[in-house]
Formats: structure tokens, C-alpha cells, sequence
């Protein structure tokens, strides 16, 4: 889908403001304004799942990284769709890869998800 296909279903960007830093081209958050709150990934999953429910549907795909700021059980999980790491824990640049990062709160479950490129990884926005 691109940027202007979801805009057109789901609203523009509920705070242009907030992300992007100088370089959006390089590196852009979006968050939509109409975003329904139940919406899933492909595989299913979205906001309240378990951390362990997604390992176990992903298996060997999804890298599990501690959380930068928090303790676990607090993590990141990520999926790469294409274009992912050679090794798991080799950081992603190639602009066209694409993939999901599960956020996992203090209590094992999404919090945020993330979709997109390499982007996902930063935990600071675009930072």
C-alpha cells in the first residue's frame, strides 16, 4: 500500500509534527487519525497479544531483542517480511526491506506496534 492508499482509508497523519526529524524522505513515522483500534498485523496480532503467542506463530523468524528502556519481560520482537538481517542481531539497511516490530510492555504483552523499513528499529523515533 502506499502512503497516499492508506491515508485514504485510514486519515492523514494524526501528528505531522512530532517525527521525521530534517530528513522525513530517510525516515518518517506516521500515525493514522482514524486508525481503528482493533487492527491486527497479517498474522493476526495487535495491542494486548502475548509475547509468547507471537514467538510461537513466528517461531525462528521473530528476533527477540531486550527493550532499550525497560525490564523484562519487556522486549522487541521483530519479523522481517523481506530484505531482514543476515544474522539476527545485524541491524537492517536496506531501504527496502519491510517488517513488523512487536513492543512489549513490562506485563509480556504489545503495547505499540511498528510496520514498515529499516526505521522500526529505532527506538527514539527517528533518532
Amino acid at each position: 500500500m502506499t502512503k497516499a492508499e492508506v491515508e485514504a482509508a485510514l486519515g492523514p497523519d494524526s501528528n505531522p509534527g512530532s517525527v521525521g526529524g530534517p530528513e522525513p524522505e530517510a525516515c518518517d513515522q506516521w500515525r493514522p487519525g482514524r486508525a481503528p483500534s482493533g487492527l491486527l498485523t497479517d498474522r493476526g496480532f495487535g495491542v494486548g497479544d502475548t509475547a509468547a503467542a507471537i514467538k510461537a506463530a513466528y517461531g525462528a523468524s521473530a528476533v527477540s531483542e531486550p527493550h532499550k528502556y525497560a525490564e523484562a519481560p519487556a522486549e522487541d520482537i521483530f519479523v522481517w517480511t523481506s530484505g531482514g538481517p543476515a544474522t539476527p542481531d545485524a541491524y537492517v539497511q536496506d531501504a527496502a526491506a519491510r517488517g513488523v516490530r512487536y513492543e512489549i510492555d513490562g506485563e509480556g504483552k504489545v503495547g505499540i506496534v511498528h510496520v514498515g523499513g529499516p526505521a522500526i528499529q529505532l527506538v527514539e523515533g527517528c533518532a
